[in-house]
């Protein structure tokens, strides 16, 4: 019995190019602790009455050292799940039960203005970070803010939320 095998004729219809890059950056970062908290102060709900407003702008600092000296380095601020991808703000985390509602943090570069935490590429994204340069010993300072911000009118209760981030 013969068999008969019919191959199919394929064509491919582009090419998809990926480019990227590996760094040598080596800093320490902020002494060799990178994971912090940042406190933010106790304000009344009453000043977060209405979507837009924002209240507490706490500053916050990373402090690197060890880098290469000359080079510039920044922050890239990871989009992952605590991040509401519609308003690239931060989530409120806390228990249900204790949680303030209508209740995002945004993050400011050291500009004042919102950094929109979405993905590499996408119009907008890491808006308002910042690179600085690496002095001659190997140091560098990136200054940031969080700030509570209303997505409707707030109720009192706990804010939690936190942000992976990567030095490049």
């Amino acid at each position: 019995a013969a068999m008969l095998f019919c191959g199919a004729a394929l064509a491919a219809d582009g090419t998809i190019t990926v480019n990227g890059r590996v760094t040598d950056r080596t800093c320490t970062i902020n002494s060799g602790t990178p994971n912090f908290s940042v406190t933010m102060p106790t304000v009344s709900f009453s000043t977060l009455r209405e979507a837009g407003r924002t209240a507490a702008r706490t500053p916050f600092t990373i402090e690197l050292t060890n880098c290469t000296a000359g080079s510039t380095v920044a922050t890239y601020f990871e989009p992952g799940p605590a991040v509401d991808i519609n308003t690239s703000r931060l989530i409120n985390q806390a228990p249900t039960a204790s949680a303030a509602t209508n209740v995002q943090v945004q993050l400011l570069g050291s500009n004042g203005l919102q950094i929109p935490i979405k993905a590499v590429g996408t119009t907008g994204a890491q808006d308002n970070s910042q690179w600085v340069a690496v002095n001659a010993s190997g140091a560098a300072s990136m200054h940031y803010y969080t700030e509570y911000y209303a997505t409707g009118v707030s109720t009192a209760g706990s804010v939690v939320t936190n942000i992976q981030y990567t030095i490049i």
